[in-house]
């Protein structure tokens, strides 16, 4: 029994043995991880606390200073767009005619008179016989008109009293209609009317008015309305702008104004020159009564109308007689053929005959009148050389650009469109030729909105002169100057923290910690991308920091308000 216990009991002590080296094995692992684990945090630690250092030793090294200063701070719009040439002009040449042969090429320089194409001189005479014969009907319509101009007469439209006659003998019936409105007044319901402050009249009661001489007459009480009393008198013998005074019952003045017609008509005309007035003032008329004798109405507009169509003749007849002398279309003045046919034209190209069709690449340029025997026709783009010349029946040979400016369109943000104006001085670049910068104007603005992807926009074009090494099509970089202020204190952009109610800036820098220090409020003026105008809060000489780089406390999560200050 005592041997068993023994026995039982050593083994209860080797359990309770190994049991103590297991917990002590576990309290051993468990220390090491938690050594670890503070070993890895006190290096991290470390770490982050030397990103820190370095990064506020780059800052250091970026921070800023500027000395504030006077200068001019300008506000802009910019924008990008392809140029093209704007003194673009169609050389064409008079219906009927056609060409032979094209002799230059397109994108090549010429002079004046340089020959373009040589013409059917076979197509060129019937031209000229034709254009001859129309001439010749144009001065036999332009005789029958001149033969059915007949005097006629101007009339009243209703019965009434003569008060006014503005037309006179030799008067031009329309500068007369310009200059008063009228040819003549009328008044028609027999009465003149002033008004007065009203003090105790009423409509329907009778006053007494007295004239300039002295003389008076019978008055009515119209109407009287918010104060004033409208008295009407006869229209036979007076006249307007005549002063009259209103007296009661015992002589006492109650008010004064002058005459005007009552109820006026006015006599109107539109053409022609009055030969003879045949009316009087204050004289009674009555409807279809005629009161002005007209010479040159029935034909004026008619005979205006056929000198147009003949001059156009006229021009047309000269155009046909230089190619007829020339043989040949040539250039009209020095610059640059922008294109020529495409081989697509309608009509068949033989070594007779060739009428161009011109594509859309080709451009036109304004030159003025007729040059070296050729009608021009200005065109703003392409013009197709076998369609007809608007209204003209001429047809398009060849598009021309004198090379002397050029423009292009940018779109403009709906928060700038109001501030752009015509006549605003504009800078541009032009990415295919380097960092030159050429200066222009602003010449148009389209307020018209164009909306895409949710963004409403507005467009502006700006005129240029034209460079060496400029091609339609090139893009340009543009920027609008649309307001500035000169001699004003400015520090850059970058050195000024806005908030919701203010804006400031830093006057120095703590090194140590990396801080901006001595912030002081400011209150603000023009504003560009480089500099702002300071209009309260600095004085030249002053020194504010600031840095373009951002605070690389931000990059770690430390802090709300870095050195940068918001």
């Amino acid at each position: 029994m005592d041997e068993r216990k023994q026995t039982d009991d050593a083994l209860f002590a080797a359990l309770n043995k190994e049991k103590k080296k297991k917990r002590l094995r576990r309290l051993r692992t468990t220390l090491i991880i938690i050594g670890v684990i503070a070993l890895a945090l006190v290096l991290t630690v470390l770490y982050l606390q030397g990103k820190v250092r370095d990064a506020l030793a780059k800052q250091s090294e970026t921070v800023l200073t500027y000395t504030v200063e006077y200068g001019t701070v300008s506000t802009t719009v910019s924008g990008s767009g392809s140029i093209q040439d704007v003194d673009t002009e169609a050389v064409t040449i008079p219906a009927g005619v056609e060409i032979d042969e094209i002799l230059v090429d397109p994108n090549t320089r010429v002079k004046q008179g340089d020959v373009l194409a040589t013409v059917d001189m076979a197509t060129v005479m019937t031209a000229l016989a034709d254009v001859q014969s129309q001439i010749e009907k144009k001065d036999q319509e332009l005789s029958d008109a001149s033969a059915k101009a007949a005097t006629t007469s101007v009339k009243a439209g209703v019965s009434g009293r003569v008060k006014v006659i503005y037309a006179q003998p030799g008067d031009d019936i329309a500068s007369c209609m310009v200059e008063h409105g009228a040819l003549a007044l009328i008044s028609q319901d027999k009465y003149m009317s002033f008004s007065i402050d009203c003090g105790s009249l009423k409509a329907g009661d009778t006053v007494t008015v007295v004239r300039e001489d002295g003389s008076t007459l019978s008055g009515k009480v119209e109407s009287v309305t918010r104060g004033r009393a409208v008295i009407l008198v006869t229209d036979k013998g007076t006249r307007p702008d005549e002063p009259v005074s209103v007296q009661d019952s015992d002589g006492q003045l109650l008010g004064s104004g002058e005459l005007a017609i009552h109820n006026p008509i006015k006599v109107v005309g539109y053409t022609g020159t009055v030969s003879s007035v045949l009316i009087k003032e204050d004289q009674q008329v009555y409807a279809e009564s005629s009161l002005f004798r007209i010479k040159d109405a029935s034909s004026a507009a008619g005979v205006s109308s056929i000198l147009k169509e003949r001059q156009t003749l006229e021009d047309t007849l000269l155009s046909l007689l230089t190619i007829y002398q020339d043989g040949a279309v040539r250039a009209p003045f020095d610059g640059t053929v922008l294109s020529l046919d495409d081989g697509n034209s309608s009509q068949a190209v033989s070594s007779q005959s060739m009428t161009m069709d011109f594509p859309s690449s080709f451009y036109s340029l304004p030159f003025a009148g007729q040059m070296a025997g050729m009608n021009t026709s200005s065109s703003g783009a392409a013009a197709s050389a076998s369609a007809p010349a608007a209204d003209t029946g001429e047809t398009t040979v060849a598009t021309l650009s004198r090379d002397e400016e050029m423009s292009v369109t940018i779109s403009v943000d709906e928060t700038d469109i109001m501030a752009l104006d015509v006549g605003q001085p504009a800078e541009l670049t032009i990415e295919s030729n380097g960092k030159d910068t050429y200066t222009g104007t602003n010449t148009g603005i389209d307020r018209t909105a164009a909306t895409g992807s949710g963004v409403t926009s507005y467009s502006a074009t700006i005129t240029f002169a034209k460079g060496e090494f400029m091609l339609g099509g090139m893009t340009a970089d543009v920027v609008i100057t649309i307001s500035g202020t000169e001699n004003v204190l400015m520090v850059p952009t970058d050195a000024v923290n806005r908030t919701s109610a203010s804006a400031y800036v830093y006057t120095a820098y703590d090194e140590k910690t990396g801080q901006f220090i001595e912030p002081v409020t400011v209150s603000l003026g023009v504003s560009n991308k480089e500099y702002t105008e300071i209009r309260s809060g600095l004085q030249a000489g002053d020194t504010v920091c600031y840095t373009k780089a951002r605070n690389p406390f931000w990059m770690y999560g430390f802090g709300t308000d870095g050195p940068y200050g918001g």
